[in-house]
């Protein structure tokens, strides 16, 4: 899991970085509102830790920004006691947020509780009328049986994995196609997109113009 650090304070940020490093976690680190969303969009992040105030941007409008590409889940940090801070990053589709200063294990513990809230088990998908199961590799739309197969569910494991962020055919084929598979031409990921969103109705696959495709279910609030 791939953890954005976005605090201006480079004690803190470093302290949170190496701490979070300890437990496997890969981080990447940002000093202000405008290098967060540089690195936010040049790499693929499963979890923000934002300070609301940082240079450039606040963390408010980053998060605002954020909410535009993806629901991926966002910790706002804040030396704050203002209700108000709170309502506002709440409001902004934050997913919780703690006060300056904070317990290393209490944030640690904040984060695994929403990773596996958010990603939970990747074993089942369900959107709309559509069932996923990719242990079994079945599917089913609107309760019947769909005749899918493995590189189709492959495919669509690898995208909701990476949910929000826009992957190229060639990222989609180097870690779909094994080593042993003949590898296709990177327009046949056109074919299978194709199929996936005819046989179960996956309107959440978006083509993106000139890169590739991302899965993004609409925000639930």
């Amino acid at each position: 899991m791939r953890i954005l650090v976005v605090e201006d304070d480079q004690i803190i940020r470093e302290g949170i970085s190496e701490y979070l490093s300890e437990f496997g976690y890969d981080i990447i680190q940002a000093k202000d509102g405008q290098e967060a969303l540089i690195k936010f969009n040049n790499n693929e992040i499963n979890l923000v830790i934002l300070d609301i105030q940082i240079p450039f941007l606040s963390g408010l409008e980053v998060l605002k920004e954020i909410r535009k590409k993806s629901n991926l889940p966002v910790i706002m940090l804040t030396a704050f006691n203002d209700e108000e801070y709170k309502i506002n990053a709440f409001s902004s589709l934050a997913d919780g947020y703690m006060e300056k200063p904070f317990s290393l294990p209490v944030l640690k513990a904040r984060i695994d509780s929403l990773i596996k809230r958010h990603y939970g088990s990747r074993e089942k998908f369900e959107y709309n009328n559509a069932e996923v199961n990719f242990t079994s590799y079945t599917a089913k739309y609107n309760g019947e049986e769909v005749d899918i197969n493995a590189k189709e569910l492959e495919i669509l494991k690898y995208l909701l994995e990476n949910e929000g962020h826009a992957l190229t055919r060639a990222q989609i084929i180097d870690n779909v196609w094994k080593e042993t598979d003949e590898i296709p031409f990177d327009r046949v990921i056109d074919v299978y997109i194709k199929e996936l969103r005819k046989k179960l109705g996956l309107d959440c696959i978006v083509t993106i113009r000139n890169v590739g495709y991302k899965l993004e279910r609409k925000w639930r609030i």
